[in-house]
């Protein structure tokens, strides 16, 4: 279960590219390219800071005018698919210090 406190790390193994305000990203142990659509394009973006998973919801809420809860449950939700495609990894923030 992804918790707010983790801290998300892309992938070392993982190639991608903003174009034109869309990330692609080549995910080279499956051989697939992933477009995102414009939120998970900044979600992808805001990743090279390695930042906690409360924080990309903050920013999500500040950023795109969604509610506390809304913002949550959708960079959660995305993220579990990134997990799941090997594209990140969580780790708690002790661990990432």
């Amino acid at each position: 279960m992804i918790s707010l406190d983790q801290i998300v790390c892309k992938d070392k193994k993982i190639a991608s590219r903003i174009m034109a305000g869309e990330a692609i990203v080549l995910t080279p142990m499956n051989s697939k390219i992933y477009n995102l659509n414009e939120t998970g394009s900044r979600i992808w973006a805001w990743l090279d800071d390695k930042p906690t998973v409360g924080d990309l919801a903050a920013r999500m809420q500040s950023e795109f005018k969604v509610g506390e809860e809304q913002a949550q449950a959708d960079v959660i939700a995305f993220l579990e698919e990134l997990v799941a495609r090997g594209m990140v990894t969580l780790s708690e923030s002790s661990e990432a210090k």
